[in-house]
């Protein structure tokens, strides 16, 4: 069996990190380390690693297409990946938007859009989306509620723009579309702010002390690729990600949104193949920059997960074994081998000596 980790949030800045690990006990971290081969890359979000191990390496992957397709009942339509290739869509996830020293965030804790809140959004932009000429040169054909707060625009074209994942950020560039047509789309967000501003659904959130829904974080513009199944670096998915149940629909391979409950009960399924795992349980911690709560959930991950694994891999079990560690100014890939296990000869590396790249 060959196991692909993805853990967002194990990498923080250099320094911080240092002073992070330095004093816990982390040995079989630190073996895997040491005896891993470690690939040093640029940062990338977790969801295009994601889209990474299933082939798709684009600089705007279409996380809307896909994150859509996984919102999707399984049952709903057996060839829904067929039949919505020819549609564009961008995430259009309603969001609260805060103030803090002076710059614009994407609020960490906000409590997601309802499906009546959904909808009450959708029937407010329905008459803005048809009057508003932005709307029309921008392409867009409707608003779409989903699952779990979620929301898409269906477009008829491509848009000339960048956008950020969520997971990434910081700052109030990365809250904006970028490139040739930002302005456009820029001055469309603006009517919908205060569309959303005089909602009466709004006024209700703040009644119960909720954040108001005072914007669309747009990101992930595209449609679904034709699929490629030679190219996925996985035959089995497991995570509690729509992205991730949408990328192994595309892809036409088993998905588990629950984790397996330990790496042996995994290993005892005995089925073989190219597991994929996301594991982002430091994810919401490290975007805080919540260090007592890193490391706590850093320790657990050590024994619930890497322990097992690291003893897998020292006893043969474990045929191969990929970590992807994220952080917003690096990533690491770590790789081990059942050669890994008969290289006495090297180390184990402690956390803390890990030197980033600059």
């Amino acid at each position: 069996m060959q196991l692909h980790l993805v853990l967002p949030g194990l990498l923080w800045p250099d320094k911080i990190f240092h002073d992070a690990v330095f004093d816990l006990d982390l040995p079989a971290l630190a073996w895997l380390l040491g005896r891993g081969h470690l690939a040093w890359q640029p940062p990338c979000a977790p969801e295009a690693a994601l889209c990474q191990a299933f082939g798709i390496d684009d600089e705007q992957p279409p996380y809307a297409a896909l994150r859509r397709l996984g919102e999707q009942s399984a049952d709903a339509d057996a060839n829904a990946a067929d039949q919505h290739t020819d549609h564009y869509w961008i995430c259009a996830d309603p969001v609260h938007l805060s103030i803090e020293k002076r710059r614009m965030t994407l609020g960490e804790n906000t409590a997601p859009a309802s499906s009546e809140e959904l909808q009450a959004i959708a029937a407010a932009l329905q008459p803005l989306l048809a009057e508003c000429e932005y709307a029309d040169t921008l392409g867009i054909r409707a608003f779409h509620p989903a699952a779990a707060g979620h929301a898409y625009l269906q477009l008829a074209r491509l848009p000339a723009i960048d956008t950020t994942p969520p997971s990434l950020a910081s700052g109030y560039e990365s809250l904006q579309p970028q490139g040739a047509e930002a302005g456009p789309w820029r001055r469309l967000l603006n009517h919908v702010q205060m569309l959303l501003h005089a909602l009466p659904c709004n006024a209700q959130r703040s009644a119960r002390n909720l954040p108001p829904l005072n914007s669309l974080w747009l990101w992930g513009a595209g449609r679904l690729p034709a699929s490629n199944p030679t190219a996925l670096d996985c035959t089995a998915a497991h995570g509690d990600h729509p992205l991730l149940a949408g990328l192994a629909r595309w892809g036409g391979i088993p998905h588990q949104a629950n984790l397996p409950t330990s790496p042996a009960a995994l290993l005892a399924t005995g089925n073989g193949g190219k597991h994929l795992l996301l594991l982002d349980h430091l994810h919401a911690a490290a975007r805080r920059y919540d260090m007592l709560q890193w490391r706590d959930t850093l320790q657990t991950l050590e024994r619930d997960w890497l322990q097992p694994l690291q003893q897998a891999v020292a006893d043969g079990r474990l045929q191969q074994l990929r970590i992807s560690a994220l952080g917003d100014e690096a990533r690491l890939d770590i790789r081990l081998t059942h050669h890994s296990r008969w290289q006495f000869w090297r180390r184990p590396l402690p956390p803390h000596r890990l030197v980033q790249p600059c």
